[in-house]
């Protein structure tokens, strides 16, 4: 699950913490957390550090290994695949929903809950069944580093804050580096390309779209209110696109209409770039590599378009 409004190219992929204070298998008491609130906007009741995690996203998966909390983990949702050994644990949640049977087996004591992609009427169920949920929601790069330490923290994995921080840290200057060099470059107009039936892309106010702009890509739709939307063929040729970004199945691609972007120039100068779908459609640890792989995309295009005026 992913961003909301989008599934994993194909299928699925497109923080509230509600929590009582219960019984639970394996946790020993310890400091009770400093209060803080979820994405949701729900206080976190919870007087315990976490030992028996769920995950209901696969990019909520990548935030716990990237807060080295994966030892926590007993249950993922479908297409959590990264890291490898994330394989290998019970899937408990799909594009359908929850198997809540599946679920209450493992005896979680958190549930992390993907904002947006984990349906609301599933949450309040959880609750309901004394279930603590942290729902969690990233929106922008700086959600990435930020939920991450959040996990440590509920893990217990912030003991001198150097699991969680380190990575946050790296993770923050990383990014300062991306947007130092995207600073001066020649601005591309870009149309991100979600499915081509229908045909869909993405506003200024999805994660992807910041993620263009730190490669000094301009998302052609970037005034839309909606997050996601359907253009028509007509609006997308009005506005034009001088290169046209796509997520590409690193297992199977998809059949390809030929004439959809016959009358735009980055259709004619080939200006149309492939990316790994997993790295730009899950908004977490690893979208900078998003990010590298769309700058050296748009750098190309800047090549092209400069020789096309000589």
């Amino acid at each position: 699950m992913i961003a909301p409004g989008l599934g994993r190219l194909r299928s699925t992929c497109v923080f509230c913490f509600f929590a009582f204070a219960i019984a639970h298998v394996g946790a020993a008491p310890v400091k009770p957390l400093i209060p803080f609130h979820d994405d949701d906007g729900r206080p976190a009741l919870i007087t315990f550090r976490a030992n028996r995690v769920v995950t209901l996203a696969p990019s909520l998966t990548e935030l716990v290994y990237a807060a080295g909390a994966q030892e926590r983990l007993v249950g993922v949702s479908a297409y959590s695949d990264f890291p490898e050994r994330a394989r290998y644990l019970p899937q408990v949640a799909d594009a359908n929903g929850i198997s809540f049977e599946a679920l209450l087996a493992l005896k979680p004591d958190l549930v992390l809950a993907w904002k947006g992609g984990t349906r609301p009427v599933d949450i309040a169920r959880l609750v309901s069944l004394g279930i603590n949920v942290f729902v969690i929601e990233v929106r922008t790069h700086a959600d990435v580093p930020r939920a991450v330490r959040t996990i440590g923290q509920l893990v217990g994995r912030d003991a001198g804050g150097k699991t969680p921080e380190e990575f946050a840290s790296m993770f923050e200057s990383k990014l300062e580096k991306f947007q130092s060099a995207g600073k001066g470059k020649t601005p591309v107009r870009v149309f991100f390309e979600i499915s081509q039936q229908p045909l869909m892309t993405i506003s200024g106010h999805h994660f992807i779209s910041e993620t263009i702009s730190l490669c000094g890509g301009v998302n052609v739709f970037s005034d839309i209110a909606q997050i996601v939307l359907e253009p028509s063929r007509e609006a997308l040729l009005q506005r034009g696109a001088d290169a046209i970004l796509r997520p590409a199945s690193i297992y199977k691609d998809v059949a390809r209409d030929k004439t959809l972007y016959s009358s735009l120039a980055a259709f004619r100068r080939g200006r149309i770039y492939a990316l790994n779908a997993d790295w730009i459609l899950r908004p977490g640890p690893r979208v900078l590599l998003a990010a590298e792989e769309i700058c050296a995309a748009l750098d190309r295009a800047r090549e092209s378009i400069a020789a096309d005026k000589k």
